[in-house]
């Protein structure tokens, strides 16, 4: 059993440097609502990235919270357009921390669609390795963390398929996680549902 997508290539979200910036928050988020507009209408839609990524740093700044909540407020109060003039809205989302279980994993995907996922940073670690699949960290861990989209999984090998903003030009940017890596690794994942496009 196996779920799988096309992705969006948001060539502006390429260098970033690995722990050192916000902008992979709204980049997963963005990947998000792009995703599940493309599985439920077949559009290919596109946003104002910076745009909109310093709009929710702005709320963030006067209503306080994660930078994931302020998108996920934005986004189901007043939407965000896309750059051919479309409106985007979610109806809810939800922050959830059990993620041990890999059958619900796989639920949520075949339910609710791809989700976000947060990731504690290690060093010694890479999240953009040169193969296909990320190892279980070993190392100490850093105070810092990542966000990534699930947009997948292998059933019999228990592996989930996520797209990282991490990437140089001639690197894939969707990569395997096993689930004991997420285990060791997640700190939290939000789902959103009801996406719209009008």
């Amino acid at each position: 059993m196996a779920i799988t997508a096309d992705y969006l290539d948001y060539s502006t979200a390429r260098t970033w440097d690995q722990g050192q910036s916000s902008t992979c928050v709204s980049h997963a988020f963005f990947t998000l609502l792009a995703e599940h507009i493309q599985q439920s209408t077949g559009k290919i839609v596109e946003f104002d990235f910076y745009k909109y990524h310093k709009e929710a740093e702005e709320y963030k700044k006067e209503n306080g919270g994660h930078r994931v909540v302020a998108l996920c407020k934005i986004a189901k109060d007043k939407g965000f357009k896309t750059k051919t003039g479309e409106l985007v809205k979610i109806g809810s989302y939800r922050r959830y921390a059990a993620y041990r279980n890999f059958q619900w994993l796989c639920r949520i995907i075949q339910t609710a669609g791809p989700f976000l996922l947060s990731l504690y940073l290690y060093k010694g670690h890479s999240l953009n390795p040169a193969s296909d699949i990320i190892t279980t960290p070993k190392g100490e861990r850093k105070g810092t963390s990542h966000m990534v989209m699930i947009r997948g999984f292998d059933f019999p090998s228990k592996w989930l398929r996520i797209q990282n903003s991490w990437y140089s030009k001639d690197e894939d940017n969707i990569k395997w996680l096993p689930h004991p890596a997420l285990v060791e690794m997640c700190q939290y994942m939000y789902y959103v549902k009801d996406v719209t496009i009008k």
